[in-house]
């Protein structure tokens, strides 16, 4: 799916690059039961994922929403090793800090190719709606892609398993979603998604 591209006003910046939504899974029912654990957890993974894993992908943080963020990249390869150092990154936070699986942080990610306006507050645009609607698609520990970013990852030898075709909500049109199964060779320790027993921390 093609997303239109926004007409910037001379205040603003037009990019295309790639972007990342994660979130954090049943973020509601771990703060309520566990709210001052699960701020703990997530400010430490929020402070690696700023200061530690964007700049060594080359990303740049523009959103947190207090259980999630948005980021953006400017290569497609850089965006998939930086979604599975993220998943790797929470698993071992899990572990560190002995949580109990049911407390445990979980969170899921999705990504798109598209343009999208910048201002000083946020970025804007339907591509930054697809890419959060592709959320819907990822579970616990996955990551999901646009069919735009596939084809910008042709080559890579990334590995991916086609989801079909599927009506996200408030989007028009069908999007084909692909699971981003591994990045590239040579990607080093965040090159797989972490086992389900690894990302749980069990």
């Amino acid at each position: 799916m093609t997303t239109p591209r926004p007409s910037p006003s001379p205040d603003v910046e037009l990019h295309r690059k790639v972007i990342l939504v994660l979130d954090t899974v049943e973020s509601v029912r771990l703060m309520e039961s566990d709210e001052s654990g699960f701020i703990q957890r997530w400010r430490r993974f929020a402070h690696e994922a700023r200061n530690l894993v964007v700049p060594t992908h080359g990303g740049r943080f523009h959103r947190s929403t207090g259980d999630g963020f948005l980021l953006a990249f400017d290569q497609a390869t850089a965006a998939v090793h930086a979604a599975f150092d993220l998943l790797r990154r929470c698993g071992e936070g899990n572990r560190q800090l002995g949580a109990e699986p049911p407390l445990q942080l979980q969170v899921r990610i999705a990504a798109h190719a598209a343009h999208y306006i910048a201002d000083e507050f946020d970025i804007y645009g339907s591509g930054v709606n697809l890419a959060s609607r592709l959320l819907a698609l990822a579970g616990p520990g996955e990551f999901v892609v646009s069919a735009a970013l596939r084809d910008l990852l042709a080559g890579s030898g990334t590995r991916l398993k086609d989801l079909g075709m599927h009506r996200l909500r408030h989007l028009s049109r069908p999007t084909h979603a692909f699971r981003v199964l591994a990045a590239g060779p040579a990607a080093g320790p965040d090159a797989q998604p972490p086992s389900a027993a690894g990302y749980a921390g069990s």
